[in-house]
C-alpha cells in the first residue's frame, strides 16, 4: 500500500471518530424527513453497521409538524441534533421549514438532501442556513466525509475560524479579532477569517475598519453572498440607506428566490419615498411566499403592512387583505396578527365600523382572544359606540383578569371607557389599576378626578 492510500485511510479514519463521537460522547441524534427509503437504508447502514452505533440514534419522520415536534422534544432532552431534509418532501419545496428551524433552532446542524437542484435553489437554501447539501446518490465513503465536515471543522484553519465565531457570540470582539489575525497571517485573504475579523471590528463600533475586512472578503471570494450581506448590514448600522439598497439589490440578482431580502429592499424604498419601486419588490416577495406556503405569505404581508402603516395605511390594507384572500377558508388562529394590523390600519382611515368587522372574524379561528375583544372594544369607543365597547371589556375581564395590568395604556384605555359608557364602578378600578402602575399618569387623575 502506497504512502498516499495510507494517509488517505488515516484521514478517513478522523472522518469516522468524529461521527461516532458526536452519537456517543456528545449525545447526538439524526431525525430524517424523507420519503427517500434508500436514503434511510444508507442512513441506518452508515450508522449501524458500518461505524458500529447499535443504540437507536435516528428517527424518520413524515411530516413539517412532526418535524418541528421532535426537534423541540429531542433539544429539551439535551440532544445534539442532525436533521436531513428532503429538498422537495410531498411535491412542496422545503426552504419555509428550513428557514423555521434555523430562526428558532439554530443549533441543529441542517442537511438538504436531493438529486439535483436548480442554482437559485441553491443558493436560497445556503443563505436560509442550511449546513451541507447531499446529492444522491451517494457512497457511503462521501457520506461520512460530509457529516464529519458539519459536525467538526476538520483543519485547524477551519478550527480556528470557529472558535473566532464563538468569541463573537460572546461578544469578545477584541479576542476573536486576534484569532482571525492569527487565520490570516497563515493563509492571508482567507474570505471567512476577514468575515469574523469584520464582525469584531464591528462589535468594537470600528467601522471604517470593519468596512475595509468585508471588501477584502468580497475580493478574495467575488461570488460568495456573506461579504456583500455584511457590507449591507453595516450601512444599515451607519444609516447609509442608498449604499445599503445598492448591496441589497445586488444581492437579490446573485440569489432571487430570497423573500426577506425582497423586503427589506421594499421597505427603504418606502423610507426613500419611492413607493412605485417598494411595490414591484413587495410584489415579488408576494409570489415567492405563496409558492413557499400559504402561512408564510401572512407573516410577508404583515411585514409589507408594517412598512407602510405610518405613510399610507390605505396600501397596507391592501396587502393585508390580500393575504386573508389568498388563505380563503383555511384561516387558523396564526392570522390572527394579520386581522389585528388589518384592525389597525383600518382605524388610522377612520374606518372604525370595518377594524370591528374584522376583529369579529378572527373570532371565529379564535373564541378566547382577549386581545380581540379588547381591540373591538377601542374601535368600538373611537365610534362611540360604547354600549358595544362596554360589553367587550366586560367579556376580556371574564377571560383574564389580569389583561388591565399588561402596560399602562391598556389599564388606562379600559378605565376611560368604562367611564364614557356609565360603568362608573368598573372605570374607578382599572383607572387606579393605571395609577398603579404609572402613579404619575395625568390621564388616569383627571378622569378620576371627573367622577
Amino acid at each position: 500500500m502506497s504512502i498516499e492510500s495510507v494517509l488517505a485511510k488515516m484521514e478517513f479514519r478522523k472522518f469516522e471518530a468524529s461521527i461516532i463521537d458526536f452519537f456517543m460522547k456528545k449525545n447526538g441524534y439524526a431525525i430524517v424527513l424523507t420519503e427517500d427509503t434508500n436514503f434511510t437504508t444508507l442512513l441506518r447502514q452508515t450508522l449501524n453497521k458500518h461505524l458500529g452505533l447499535r443504540n437507536k440514534c435516528f428517527s424518520q419522520v413524515s411530516s413539517v409538524e412532526e418535524t418541528l415536534k421532535l426537534i423541540k422534544k429531542e433539544l429539551a432532552s439535551d440532544k445534539k441534533l442532525l436533521v436531513f431534509i428532503e429538498r422537495i418532501f410531498k411535491d412542496k419545496e422545503m426552504s419555509s421549514l428550513v428557514r423555521k428551524i434555523k430562526d428558532e433552532y439554530s443549533k441543529c446542524v441542517v442537511f438538504i438532501t436531493m438529486t439535483e437542484a436548480p442554482r437559485e435553489q441553491f443558493i436560497l437554501l445556503h443563505e436560509l442556513g442550511a449546513d451541507n447539501f447531499i446529492t444522491k446518490p451517494i457512497a457511503i465513503n462521501t457520506f461520512i466525509e460530509k457529516v464529519a465536515h458539519s459536525i467538526k471543522p476538520q483543519s485547524k484553519v477551519s478550527q480556528l475560524v470557529e472558535i473566532a465565531k464563538t468569541m463573537l457570540e460572546q461578544g469578545a470582539y477584541e479576542d476573536a479579532a486576534n484569532v482571525a489575525k492569527t487565520v490570516l497571517k497563515a493563509k492571508p485573504g482567507h474570505s471567512a477569517a476577514l468575515l469574523v475579523m469584520g464582525d469584531a471590528y464591528k462589535g468594537l463600533k470600528k467601522y471604517e475598519q470593519a468596512h475595509k475586512c468585508y471588501m477584502g472578503a468580497g475580493d478574495s471570494a467575488p461570488l460568495f453572498l456573506d461579504p456583500l450581506k455584511k457590507l449591507a448590514d453595516l450601512y444599515g448600522v451607519a444609516g447609509v440607506k442608498k449604499r445599503q439598497l445598492d448591496c441589497l439589490t445586488k444581492l437579490d440578482k446573485m440569489s432571487p428566490l430570497n423573500v426577506e431580502r425582497k423586503l427589506d429592499i421594499g421597505s427603504i424604498y418606502v423610507d426613500l419615498g419611492n413607493f412605485v419601486s417598494a411595490d414591484a419588490y413587495f410584489e415579488g416577495a408576494l409570489r415567492q411566499a405563496n409558492k413557499e406556503a400559504m402561512d408564510y405569505l401572512g407573516s410577508v404581508s404583515q411585514r409589507i403592512a408594517t412598512a407602510y402603516e405610518e405613510q399610507d395605511p390605505q396600501r397596507a390594507e391592501q396587502y393585508l387583505r390580500r393575504a386573508l384572500r389568498v388563505k380563503g377558508d383555511s384561516l387558523d388562529k396564526g392570522d390572527v396578527d394579520t386581522f389585528n394590523t388589518l384592525g389597525i390600519v383600518l382605524r388610522k382611515q377612520g374606518k372604525w365600523r370595518e377594524a370591528v368587522q374584522e376583529y369579529k372574524r378572527a373570532l371565529q379561528v379564535s373564541r378566547k382572544d382577549e386581545n380581540l375583544y379588547y381591540n373591538i372594544a377601542v374601535a368600538s369607543a373611537e365610534g362611540k359606540d360604547f354600549a358595544q365597547a362596554v360589553a367587550c371589556l366586560k367579556k376580556v375581564i371574564q377571560l383574564n383578569q389580569e389583561f388591565v395590568r399588561t402596560e399602562t395604556t391598556v389599564a388606562y384605555n379600559m378605565g376611560l371607557i368604562f367611564y364614557k359608557g356609565g360603568e362608573m364602578e368598573l372605570a374607578r378600578v382599572h383607572l387606579e389599576t393605571c395609577l398603579d402602575l404609572d402613579p404619575n399618569h395625568a390621564g388616569a387623575k383627571k378622569v378620576l378626578s371627573l367622577m
